[in-house]
């Protein structure tokens, strides 16, 4: 009984005050550090050329990044049924082997492999100029599941982890609404699915 004289309440009820409005402020600023680690800067490059000038990649590793996106382009990229289907999308389209038309890719992604000399270990994401008149996404990089990495120009970006991940390969071909309502779904996901459109 004697030691409860000893205790200072309104000293208690500060203190818990206190830990009370610095809990939240810890955990925003958690929240942040988290979402910075999950972004990564990328180098977005035209040909072999343009890697060899802008990025640390000599011309042997820019011509085997250039390789592995084409390839990648083939596997992932948006398909079309006929031309004029693509061209509205995209300006230059090519007819595949299969008969589908596709999107020419306007570059590819370079990430964390930039401080990897193991170049053959790294992932080379193509992506695609956006280009139909009038809607939100004219103008705007994509990758090949519609997950948009900014507006065209840019030598860097800022992406989520995600969009330097393998895509699900392409088997059929993109339906009513276009390409854009793609990326319009992607949007709504957050950029965060790993499911694809063509699968």
């Amino acid at each position: 009984m004697k030691r409860s004289r000893h205790i200072d309440l309104n000293r208690m009820r500060k203190a818990a005050g206190r830990g009370f409005f610095m809990r939240p402020l810890a955990l925003g600023v958690a929240a942040a550090l988290a979402g910075c680690a999950q972004k990564e800067e990328v180098k977005v490059v035209s040909s072999i050329e343009d890697c060899v000038s802008n990025t640390s990649l000599d011309e042997q590793q820019c011509e085997a990044a250039y390789q592995k996106a084409l390839a990648e382009a083939e596997r992932t990229g948006p398909k079309y049924p006929g031309r004029a289907q693509c061209e509205t999308e995209f300006d230059s389209c090519q007819r595949t082997g299969s008969g589908v038309w596709m999107p020419l890719m306007t570059g590819f992604m370079i990430g964390s492999m930039l401080n990897n000399r193991d170049y053959h270990s790294g992932y080379y994401n193509p992506v695609y100029r956006y280009s139909r008149p009038h809607s939100s996404y004219y103008n705007r990089i994509m990758t090949a599941d519609g997950t948009v990495i900014g507006r065209y120009g840019k030598g860097s970006y800022s992406v989520d982890r995600s969009a330097m991940k393998p895509k699900p390969t392409v088997t059929r071909t993109v339906s009513r609404g276009g390409f854009g309502s793609v990326a319009s779904a992607k949007s709504s996901w957050g950029g965060g699915r790993s499911g694809g459109w063509g699968g």
